[in-house]
Formats: structure tokens, sequence, C-alpha cells
């Protein structure tokens, strides 16, 4: 298989994990508060990346300051603060309707990368990365018919984690660039370990009961934010990384942005009822995005 053409079914894999366990992630935030939930998923991620570390392909290497540098930085932003507005989002907004805002970071990411890193703008990627707005806009139509409101306080803070998030891809990107040595899982392990730092110092501020929460919640509870923070956490972002390590960054946060469909998609098996008309036509649009994404080269 191509390096791109693996680079977008690694992004999607990526995307469909984090998409599902952001139905758990929206829900804790809400019972709990989105500071816990989003510590509590990093550390799950962390703990597990401990252990798996040592037993990853080339094992660890020599750390290069600069480089770890740029993980850490990136973890604080990406997967640190830029997760705490967008599950703030989804408890204002809903998972869907959140993720729907994830349409903008193809064009934030690419004229990133196109400054950054000389990857092109091929228009033929517009065009794909257009089809997968549509399926978005379809399912927010949906969305804007059921509840006939627009909350822009919940739309500037999706913005804005979008945003950061964004930021972070390319700090990685740019960490991937610099080193021919370090792999996806050691940048993932310090991109938590930056996250978690930054945790840390939060709690200076605001206390942060982390194991004190958890032991309250029932044995159900535990075990499906466990493997929630394990899909969407830790193996949706190792999954990212090295799509982003190999892959075309505007393409890929362009696959990114489907997170709608499949989330919306599991809501309907959850509620066992029959998929609408519009998350239909929204996956003929996702479809139609997909195919131009993998046949451009």
């Amino acid at each position: 298989m191509e390096p791109q053409t693996l680079a977008l079914f690694l992004a999607l894999s990526s995307t469909l994990a984090f998409s599902s366990a952001s139905l758990v992630f929206a829900e804790y935030s809400k019972r709990i508060s989105v500071l816990w939930m989003n510590c509590f998923k990093a550390a799950v991620a962390f703990t597990l990346l401990c252990i798996t570390m040592p037993l990853a392909f080339g094992g660890w290497h020599k750390p290069e300051p600069m480089i770890i540098g740029g993980f850490l930085l990136s973890g604080l932003i990406g997967l640190n603060i830029a997760d705490l507005f967008l599950l703030k989002a989804f408890t204002r907004l809903g998972v869907a309707r959140t993720l729907i805002l994830f349409g903008f970071q193809p064009l934030m990411v690419g004229f990133g990368a196109s400054l950054l890193f000389h990857q092109p703008m091929n228009p033929a990627r517009f065009i794909a990365v257009g089809f997968m707005i549509l399926c978005l806009f379809t399912l927010s139509l949906e969305k804007y018919k059921a509840d006939k409101t627009w909350e822009l306080t919940g739309l500037a803070i999706a913005l804005l984690g979008v945003a950061l998030d964004a930021c972070g891809i390319l700090i990685t990107r740019t960490a991937f660039e610099a080193t021919a040595h370090h792999t996806p899982i050691e940048g993932h392990f310090y991109r938590c370990l930056g996250a978690l730092i930054g945790f840390f110092a939060m709690s200076f501020f605001k206390p942060l009961p982390l194991i004190g929460e958890f032991k309250k919640l029932g044995p159900r509870a535990k075990l499906l934010l466990i493997v929630a923070s394990t899909a969407g956490t830790y193996l949706s972002l190792l999954l990212y990384l090295n799509a982003i390590k190999i892959g075309h960054l505007a393409s890929i946060s362009g696959i990114a942005i489907t997170g709608p469909m499949f989330a919306t998609a599991l809501e309907c098996g959850i509620k066992r009822k029959l998929p609408s008309l519009y998350l239909l036509v929204a996956f003929i649009f996702f479809s139609a995005g997909f195919y131009v994404l993998l046949t451009t080269h």
C-alpha cells in the first residue's frame, strides 16, 4: 500500500475510534467535569504507553532536547488545552455538532503545511474537502431543524479548540521532520507527558481529584471510561500520529472532519432507530470525498 493511501486509512481508523469515544467523553464531562475527563483520558493513554513503549519496534531512542520539547509543547497545546475547549463544546453543542467544525481544520492545517513544509494545495483536495463539508452540512441541517438554535459561545469555544488542535498537528509534524529516529509511539508518549505536565500545573490552581472521582463510579462506568480512553486517546492518537508522519496534512485533517457522521451513526445504533435520510445523504457525500482523496496524489 502506498504511504499516502496508508495514511488516509490510518486517519480514518483514528477518527472512528475518537468519534466513538467522544460520546463517552461528552457524557462524563457533564457528570464530573471537563478538566477531570480530559486529564483522565490522558492519564490512561500515558499509562498504556509506559507499558507498550518498551515493546515497540525499534525501542527507545536517545532523547533530542529540541525534538522532545516540540512533542511536549504539541501535547500541551493539542492534547491538553485544545481538548479542554473541545470537551467543553461537547457539553454545550453535542458531539456531532462540535465535530462539524473540524471542517475548518483542513484549511488551517493545509495553509500551515504549505508555509512550513511546502506541501502543495492540490485543487482536487479542495474538492474532496468540499464533499466532506457537504457531508457535515447535511448533518448540521438535521440538527438545526430539530432545535432551531445556534449557540455562538459554544461555536466559538469549538472553533478555538479546532485551531489549537491544528497548531498541535503542525508542531508534531515539525518535530517528526527534524528527526529520522523518533517513532510515532515515542511522539505519542512525549505528547501525553506534555499534557499531563500541564494538568499538574493546573492542579495548583484548581483541585483535580483524579483518583477520588474515579473511585466513586460504579464498575460499569469505570470500565466504560477506561475502554473509551484507550480507544479515543491511546489508540486513536497512535494511529493519527502515524498518519501525520507519512501523509499529506491537509488530506489527513480532511478525513478527520468525518467524525460527526460516525458519531451520529453510533447514536442511531445506541438509540436503536434507523438512520435518517440526512445521514444517508451525508454518507454519499463522504464516500465521494474519500474516493477523491484516495485517487489524488
